[in-house]
């Protein structure tokens, strides 16, 4: 994350708050700050006084605090900065560490004609009544895959998070343009063989849940008879990863971060439910601002 990324950061969040865009000053001293300046070398730098470039600085940081769930102050502000390219919901009582999500599936039929994938086998030498699964991705909706630099870390803990420690939901935030969708698109195609159902959709038509949960499902359904009643089932029946990318489509401009769309509230009771009810899955969504809740 560099300083343009900040201020591009800073301005969308300043404008979505008060209607104006940062002036010039609080540029520069937004980008004496992340450079690690005093308050004095920032004065000297702008030729202005030292408690004008605090009082610019204050607001600055009374707004970065209570978007990132942090206090946000000079001493701390370029490491929560870089601590805001990755944010992850688990789930929220934590108590079951019972989850795992491992193989992958999913097709496409009445969306954009989705990439069929090769039967893999599941069938063991020692299980002679395990039958074949067909491992099928749908990413008609994804972007190509390609060559990702110096997103060592985040992959290695995205990966932690999801594999390892089970967790159920998982967010990349970041503003546009940063990287989000090529570092989800690696991190799927390094773990894809770890789940039975892999399925990207991109939410910049602002899809209504009910119109997402029934294209899951009917994907899901393909591997199933009789039918299961809800996504849920479904995510228990087999590990599952679900991407949501360009989530951020789902909320108001110009309110509080994270607030919903109105007929879209209740992507805040479908998170929550793949957060808390036990299942073997997880969904992974991408998007500029987080949730202001999973409730």
């Amino acid at each position: 994350m560099d300083v343009r990324e900040v201020l591009k950061w800073v301005d969308e969040l300043v404008l979505a708050k008060t209607g104006k865009h940062l002036n010039s000053l609080q540029q520069d001293v937004l980008t004496g700050i992340w450079d690690n300046q005093i308050y004095r070398e920032i004065a000297d730098r702008y030729h202005c006084s030292e408690a004008n470039v605090k009082k610019v600085a204050g607001p600055l940081f009374k707004l970065g605090s209570q978007e990132l769930g942090e206090e946000v102050n000079k001493l701390n502000f370029r490491a929560a900065m870089e601590r805001y390219h990755i944010s992850r919901f688990s789930n929220y009582n934590n108590v079951q560490n019972n989850y795992l999500g491992r193989n992958i599936n999913v097709c496409g039929k009445n969306w954009p004609s989705a990439e069929t994938a090769e039967n893999i086998s599941s069938s063991t030498a020692t299980n002679p009544d395990s039958i074949k699964r067909e491992k099928i991705y749908d990413l008609t909706e994804a972007p190509e895959c390609d060559r990702l630099y110096d997103r060592t870390t985040e992959l290695t803990t995205l990966k932690q998070w999801i594999l390892a420690e089970n967790i159920r939901i998982v967010t990349i935030i970041g503003l546009s343009g940063i990287g989000k969708t090529a570092l989800a698109r690696q991190l799927v195609e390094q773990i894809k063989d770890k789940f039975d159902r892999v399925i990207w959709r991109n939410c910049t038509n602002r899809i209504a849940l009910d119109s997402l949960e029934a294209n899951l499902m009917q994907l899901f359904s393909q591997d199933r008879e009789p039918a299961l009643p809800s996504i849920i089932d479904y995510m228990r029946s087999r590990p599952s990863l679900i991407v949501l990318d360009d989530f951020q489509e789902l909320f108001l401009s110009g309110e509080l971060a994270g607030t919903y769309l109105p007929n879209h509230e209740n992507y805040s009771t479908f998170c929550k439910q793949i957060a808390t009810l036990p299942h073997n899955s997880c969904l992974l969504v991408l998007s500029w601002e987080k949730p202001t809740r999973i409730v």
